[in-house]
């Protein structure tokens, strides 16, 4: 006979928990069923819309006084400045 799990007891959550616990350095983020685990400390944006992640980025860029190097800090991926 099985035992029933106690309430509330979620297997997804648990695996999570000990990769915190394994990768205390990096933070952990969940986005529509996809693990994100980005260092502890860097930002992390996430939306359906590229729009709406780039509004993000110019929001916290805005904050930090790094709106205008946002689109110096690196050239796009594969190509040379």
């Amino acid at each position: 006979m099985q035992r029933p799990r106690p309430a509330g007891a979620d297997p997804g959550e648990l695996t999570a928990r000990f990769f915190r616990g394994l990768y205390r350095a990096y933070d952990l983020h969940q986005v529509e069923g996809i693990h994100v685990a980005v260092p502890k400390g860097t930002p992390c944006f996430a939306s359906p819309s590229l729009g709406e992640v780039a509004r993000q980025i110019s929001q916290h860029a805005g904050r930090d006084g790094l709106a205008s190097q946002g689109s110096r800090a690196a050239p796009p991926a594969g190509r040379t400045p």
